[in-house]
């Protein structure tokens, strides 16, 4: 069905384009927008192919997503490109639930997309842009994905869930990490109590997985370091987890309900970008540092590395994340995230978790990683025993990648 040129155009309605500039809006703010650069055979070239927060240009240039708007120069599409799959995804709920008002601008002509007839999808293609005898059209498509924005992904060939080379390992019930070995609660017990605890070191150790606990001589500055192979952008911020049980969150960006604060008190310190490398090119390793002071009120520390707005596609397996706890320069314990899955889509991994005990600073290894899609910081709860229990995708939702300004 053919539709003349402005106003509303229902689902299934094409209309012609100009081939210029167009420019698609989606109301109301917030709401995850998304265009996929789909080839003749129905699929994407690759990964770079897929505009969204977290990739907001596509490899020719021709569409941008700013400020929630999508911006489309057709006379710059690649050849290779058939059409350009509009979406809108909710983390949340439904889509059907969200007043969703879409406007497609194409010079002076301004067509509405009717949306409706949803249910329980979370996902929905809300339209296609694309070739008909050397000219571009606009057509409704107002198809939905209960699936997911993962789901549209997969059927237009981006892969995103592949398994690496060694499976990442369960996680454990209640979302502890392994309890490590002996003592009350689950902590090693100080040296000469019974069983031997962990070995104060003089040197650099690795956690490997299932590897147990480590006691570092508690310097009076402590680094964490997260780092990573340049090549991409990576965040890294802290949940500091006090002895009366709240959890304070130093990170240079907001969270819902939680706005950016790099520093709680003289104790805890994000600072700032520090070695990064070529982003585009690679080259090198990047890495972000908080510093850490363990008063008596810190009970813990939990460092969180996160796939920041530029950092495109590419998972923790590729990149090679690292946490790093360098106990004043003498003793250092690294973590690698090395059970990672190839996945591009997923976006935030909890290495480890460093303890303030009174005869050291204790480093114990998690390596959690968040489920697919998901942009939920981790939350920490302090239990009566002392231990920390870290669930993934509890916590409150970023915003940062939401932020394309």
């Amino acid at each position: 069905m053919n539709s003349s040129p402005g106003g509303a155009l229902p689902k299934g309605g094409n209309v012609p384009l100009g081939g210029g500039q167009v420019r698609i809006t989606v109301a109301p703010n917030g709401i995850d927008v998304s265009v996929l650069c789909v080839g003749a055979d129905g699929k994407v070239g690759g990964d770079a192919d897929f505009v969204f927060y977290n990739q907001p240009e596509s490899p020719d240039g021709a569409v941008r997503l700013a400020g929630g708007a999508i911006s489309v120069d057709l006379g710059r599409v690649a050849a290779r490109v058939e059409r350009l799959v509009v979406a809108a995804s909710v983390d949340t709920g439904t889509v059907a639930a969200v007043p969703l008002a879409v406007q497609v601008t194409d010079g002076g002509a301004a067509h509405d997309l009717v949306v409706g007839g949803l249910s329980t999808e979370t996902t929905v293609v809300l339209g296609e842009i694309y070739r008909r005898g050397g000219a571009w059209k606009l057509r409704n498509v107002g198809q939905g994905y209960a699936s997911g924005l993962a789901g549209l992904a997969t059927d237009y060939g981006i892969t995103v869930d592949d398994p690496g080379p060694a499976a990442a390992a369960p996680p454990p019930p209640s979302g502890f990490a392994a309890p490590p070995p002996g003592g009350p609660g689950g902590f090693p017990p100080p040296p000469g109590a019974g069983s031997p605890g962990p070995n104060l070191i003089k040197r650099s150790i690795t956690l490997e997985k299932n590897s147990a606990p480590v006691l570092l001589r508690k310097a009076p500055v402590v680094r964490l370091r997260v780092a990573w192979t340049s090549g991409t952008d990576y965040e890294a911020y802290a949940l500091v987890v006090l002895t009366d049980g709240t959890v304070v969150h130093v990170a240079t960006f907001d969270a819902q309900g939680i706005p950016a604060n790099p520093q709680f008190k003289d104790l805890v310190r994000h600072l700032g970008d520090r070695g990064r490398g070529d982003v585009n090119r690679g080259g090198g390793s990047t890495e972000e540092i908080i510093e850490v002071r363990f008063a008596p009120e810190i009970a813990a520390v939990v460092p969180v590395a996160y796939s920041a707005i530029n950092n495109g596609t590419g998972s923790f397996h590729k990149y090679r994340v690292t946490l790093a706890i360098d106990s004043g320069g003498e003793e250092e314990v690294t973590i690698p995230a090395d059970q990672a899955k190839k996945s591009s889509w997923i976006f935030t991994c909890v290495p480890g978790i460093v303890y303030n005990r009174p005869d050291g600073v204790l480093v114990e290894r998690l390596e959690l990683y968040s489920r697919r899609m998901s942009e939920h910081r981790p939350k920490a709860i302090l239990h009566p025993d002392g231990r920390v229990e870290v669930r993934m995708d509890k916590g409150p939702l970023n915003t940062f990648k939401r932020d394309n300004t």
